[in-house]
């Protein structure tokens, strides 16, 4: 049986069908090339890391307020110094750093010390003096004396001075004493002659004192006055710091204690004319050290 034949006109059709299907297949592959050469080089790239972002805060706090300084406070002033008594012939407050620079006073000592101070300490003349362990047969004295005789006796005159007892624990045997006499020594007045003694005395067993005042003519002692003792004051009175005043003329004294009398004015007994001022303490052996103190001494004319 003999074989169909094609026409020419559909050998044609079918090249030029084959032709497109393989421009459009071409087509295909040149997109898909790109596609992945373009794209997928961009998806395969890590991409660089730009500045972190800033957080977005939360509760946060407000800056505080720088506080502006405060302006600087002036400089304390020194206080002032006491006012000296006008009428004063003779003063000291002990302000000065040395007791003994401007020979106004005179160191004065008697007998032995474990431990022996005149100083000044916070404006105030300190005596500080320790005897255990010294000798069982002397008193012992310390203190200071005017080096002049500065307190006159012809005229009225007040002699006052400060005397704090210092809340004594023990104050047995212990006498704060303030001394006018005539003659000057580097030991103790006590021990001159001739003097007038206003002190302050500590009474068995412990804390308390009693004022005395007593008077040595031509070696002879006699007290004058001592709070009633041994009859009254048995034991003792409270004493802390005492403003003491004697007010004197040639005959008769009287003693202001905190501005109150306290005794006289009565016959004092003495003849000199012109006295030193002696501040001075006493104190048995075998004490620890113990220490009392003055301050504000002065003589005037009233």
């Amino acid at each position: 049986m003999r074989a169909q034949q094609s026409s020419p006109g559909a050998g044609a059709a079918r090249l030029i069908l084959i032709g497109t299907v393989v421009l459009v297949a071409g087509a295909v592959v040149v997109c898909a090339y790109v596609f992945l050469t373009r794209w997928g080089a961009q998806a395969t790239t890590p991409r660089q890391a730009g500045p972190p972002l800033p957080l977005p805060q939360t509760n946060t706090m407000p800056t505080p307020a720088v506080p502006t300084p405060l302006p600087k406070p002036p400089e304390a002033s020194p206080p002032p110094a006491p006012e000296i008594p006008k009428d004063a012939v003779f003063y000291d407050d002990f302000a000065a750093r040395d007791l003994f620079a401007g020979r106004k006073w005179i160191a004065t000592r008697d007998e032995d010390f474990k431990e022996a101070v005149t100083d000044i300490v916070d404006g105030r003349l300190r005596i500080r003096l320790g005897t255990i362990g010294t000798r069982d047969d002397t008193v012992k004295h310390l203190g200071i004396r005017s080096a002049e005789p500065v307190v006159g006796l012809c005229s009225p005159v007040e002699v006052s001075a400060e005397i704090d007892w210092n809340n004594q624990a023990n104050g047995c045997y212990l006498q704060a004493g303030l001394f006018l006499c005539p003659t000057a020594t580097d030991a103790t007045a006590a021990k001159e002659k001739d003097w007038l003694k206003f002190e302050y005395v500590g009474v068995p067993p412990g804390k308390n004192a009693r004022a005395c005042l007593s008077r040595r003519k031509d070696g002879n002692l006699r007290l004058l006055y001592n709070e009633g003792w041994p009859d009254k004051q048995k034991s003792g009175r409270t004493i802390g710091k005492q403003l003491v005043t004697l007010r004197l003329d040639r005959t008769t004294i009287e003693i202001i204690e905190n501005g109150k009398p306290l005794w006289g004015p009565e016959p004092h007994g003495c003849d000199f004319a012109r006295a030193y001022i002696y501040l001075d303490v006493c104190s048995h052996s075998n004490y620890p050290p113990r220490e009392l103190f003055f301050d504000n001494v002065f003589v005037r004319k009233p």
